[in-house]
């Protein structure tokens, strides 16, 4: 299970991305044993940027199942709409950057899972 944000400011959509990969995510991360999917949001969000967060409303929930190099994956990713904070976070974690994207370049951005990116167009 996966907690994912999508946070909007200025017509603009804030993803992440590992440092060397071609693709983008949604900020957020997995959900810990026990814990609430809002709550391990907002951890990994305070993990990731360094900022609070406040969850505003859950905008869907992703199946999504594809392979890498380590194997085979099936994820259930709870994707809210989320307000930060900071108003310019930064990466706190280093193998992660993030990115101000403006909407009308989302449309031609790799982002994965697919069906994520379709509901922050």
């Amino acid at each position: 299970m996966i907690a994912r944000a999508v946070i909007r400011r200025g017509g603009r959509v804030l993803l992440a991305r590992s440092l060397g990969a071609s693709w983008w995510f949604l900020p957020g991360g997995h959900v810990e044993p026990d814990e609430a999917v809002e709550a391990a949001l907002v951890r990994e969000l305070a993990e990731e940027l360094g900022t609070d967060a406040r969850i505003d409303r859950l905008l869907g929930v992703v199946e999504n199942s594809y392979r890498s190099d380590d194997g085979a994956h099936h994820e259930l990713n709870h994707v809210f709409e989320v307000t930060l904070a900071e108003v310019e976070p930064a990466s706190r974690e280093s193998h992660l950057e993030f990115r101000w994207l403006p909407r009308d370049e989302l449309a031609a951005a790799d982002i994965r899972p697919d069906a994520i990116k379709q509901m922050v167009l």
